[in-house]
Parts: structure tokens; sequence; C-alpha cells
């Protein structure tokens, strides 16, 4: 599927440029705009350029820039709002996102003068973001999943299962039952001695407190074996810097809505 671009400026003054996107195979010839309005036009490509740079792919992408003149001529947006469909970021798979940034302070000097676009300030957001099963089950693989589950499940699987040496765990996909709000997560774990070992890890998934998620009633199951063993509830931290304010499962998947803070 070819990528869809989509770039806004809105501004608070009577100077206001939108750009759509062209016509299939006509180029873009975008008007040419006032002066203050044309270096609004330039930082919002400059902000998309970021944002690209910032993930791994992305379907669909839309930008936003609000802010009077005045305030962009000293490099700084009052508020910057983006759209996004099929985004890729360090493995972890996104159907939809849509973020807004406010009090944003940029080089707007170095970017007049062709050179890339860099934060000059930490800047508070907030993220809302759909992950549906599928995209559960292909970030299983990614790093930022097996850094964050194997250090939090390792220590009860070897208790558990009372292994002798430490053995290699692989994440490999996930399943949501929304009825039950829980969250099966597929793994397999060998080791020297042992061929690799297929297991269920099934779990309940809740907000502990703004910044922390708690794995409620885990228990795992080697394929291999009828038996299903409990474990214990497991607190994931995520950081100062984030505080979630809605975690909930539907139909489609799960919803997740917070504030985290963007470092230069």
């Amino acid at each position: 599927m070819r990528e869809k671009e989509i770039i806004k400026l809105t501004s608070v003054s009577s100077d206001r440029l939108e750009l759509s996107p062209p016509e299939k195979d006509l180029p873009l010839t975008p008007p040419i705009p006032p002066s203050r309005s044309r270096i609004g036009w330039v930082l919002s490509h400059a902000v998309q350029l970021w944002l690209r740079s910032q993930v791994e792919s992305v379907k669909e992408l839309e930008v936003q820039i609000q802010g009077g003149d005045r305030q962009i001529l000293q490099g700084v947006i009052p508020q910057v709002s983006l759209c996004g469909s099929g985004a890729l970021y360090q493995g972890l798979h996104l159907s939809t996102l849509e973020v807004q940034g406010t009090g944003i302070q940029v080089n707007l000097r170095d970017i007049l003068r062709g050179k890339s676009l860099h934060l000059q300030n930490p800047v508070p957001v907030v993220a809302r973001l759909h992950l549906t099963e599928a995209d559960l089950n292909a970030s299983m693989r990614s790093p930022l999943i097996a850094d964050a589950f194997t250090p939090l499940f390792f220590p009860q699987f070897a208790s558990a299962l009372s292994w002798n040496s430490e053995p290699t765990l692989t994440w490999e996909g996930a399943a949501l039952l929304f009825s039950e709000e829980t969250l099966t997560l597929r793994g397999r774990f060998h080791t020297p001695s042992q061929s690799a070992q297929p297991f269920l890890l099934r779990t309940g998934l809740q907000l502990g407190n703004p910044s922390e998620l708690h794995f409620l009633n885990p228990t795992i199951q080697i394929l291999s074996d009828s038996g299903v063993i409990p474990l214990e509830t497991v607190i994931l931290p995520l950081g100062s810097d984030v505080a979630i304010s809605e975690l909930s499962f539907t139909q489609s998947g799960l919803i997740c809505q917070g504030q985290l803070t963007v470092l230069p």
C-alpha cells in the first residue's frame, strides 16, 4: 500500500495554508505563500520529517501545527497534533495513534537553513494508541517486548519449573480475550540440555497507578504438559515520565491513553 501523507498547517492569524495530497500522477505544486506563512510551511515539513525519523515506517500520517506568526518566528510551536496509522516503532506495531504536544521549542534558524529539526526542551504529550490482536502478534518479537517481559517473568518461570540451567526465552505471539480482559502470550524456552519447549502465559492486565501496569493472576502452561502453574502478580513500572489514564480491552484490541514526556 502506498503511504498517504497529509500535512496541515493551521495558524491563529489570518495567514493560513493547508496542503492536501496531490491528485494521482500530478506533481505537488503548492501556492506561493506569504513570507510568514512560508516559514510555517517549511516548519510543518520539518516536523513531518522529524516524526518519520522516529519510526521505522508509517502508512498514513497527518500533522497539524497551530500557532501565531509571532510565536512561530520565535521557534515556538504552541501545539502540534498528529494522527497516524500502520506505524512501526522499534518493532512495535500500532494500528492507530493520536498524539498532541504543546509548548514545543525548535531550532527554527537551523531549519530555515535546511538543517534537521531538533527539540530544544522536553515536550509533554498526550497519546492515544490502539493495538489490535494482529498488532500484538506482530510485536511480540520486538526488542521492546523482550526487554520488558523477560526480566519480569523469568524468576518465576525458573522457580516454578525448577530449571537447573538458565534457558533462553523467546516470545512468539499474543491473543486477547475481550470478555475476560485477559492476555495470552505464547513463547518457548530451551536449555543446552533440552529441546525448545512451547508455553502459554495467561494473565489479566490492569492499571495499578498511572505509572504501573499490573499482570494479575498469571499462569504458565507448558504445552507438552496439561498442568497449569499459578504465578504471582507482576508489576511493570513505566517510569516517572509516563502517566496512563486509560487501559481498556475492546472487541478490536487494546486502547491505551496517557501522558508522557518526549526528551530532546
